[in-house]
This record gives C-alpha cells, sequence and structure tokens, in this order.
C-alpha cells in the first residue's frame, strides 16, 4: 500500500465516496485493460482513474488526486494486481540504481 493510501485523507475519501460509487453500480471497472462489470453484491476497490504516481508525475495536489472526477470503481482483481505491477516495477528500479557502478 502507497503512503498516499495509508493517510487519514484516503480513508475520509474513502468513507465518502464508496457508498455514493456504490449505488451507482452496476460499472465498469476502470482499471486499465479490465472492463470487468462490477455488480453490486461484488468486493470492489476505490480507484483513480489517473494513477496516484502518474498525478503527482503531472504535478497534481493530492486534494486533485482525490477529487470524484478521478475515483472510481475497481474489481478487486484488477485493482490490487495492477497495483501490485506499479508497486514492483519501483522495486526494480530502485535495485537496479543502487546497483549502479560510480562513474570513473
Amino acid at each position: 500500500m502507497s503512503a498516499h493510501h495509508r493517510t487519514s485523507d484516503w480513508s475520509r475519501v474513502t468513507r465518502i465516496w464508496k457508498p455514493r460509487i456504490q449505488a451507482t453500480l452496476p460499472q465498469p471497472c476502470i482499471e486499465p485493460g479490465c472492463r470487468h462489470l462490477i455488480d453490486p453484491e461484488d468486493p470492489w476497490d476505490l480507484g483513480h482513474i489517473i494513477s496516484v504516481d502518474q498525478a503527482l508525475a503531472m504535478g497534481w495536489t493530492p486534494q486533485m488526486i482525490d477529487d470524484p472526477s478521478n475515483l472510481g470503481p475497481a474489481c478487486r482483481r484488477g485493482n490490487r494486481s495492477n497495483g501490485g505491477k506499479a508497486g514492483r516495477a519501483k522495486q526494480v528500479a530502485r535495485t537496479q540504481q543502487r546497483r549502479r557502478l560510480p562513474s570513473w
């Protein structure tokens, strides 16, 4: 879980928006490459349409990242799979950075 998702602000956003989105289901999953139709009885997560990392790279503020227009329902499989892949890519990049030899 990213630092962004461990904040009390994210907990507040989830408490406010998850019930509101629940009322609009069924909807397709917002995760890229996943168009699973989420039914009201299916387990789902509140996800970002533009990921936190992409938004930060574009200079978005935390308020912009957690704006309701950037939130939507994500099936748990798609959301957690994509989150795991993004986290692993960061780990690999950090490991490669540490292993580089100094330029002589």
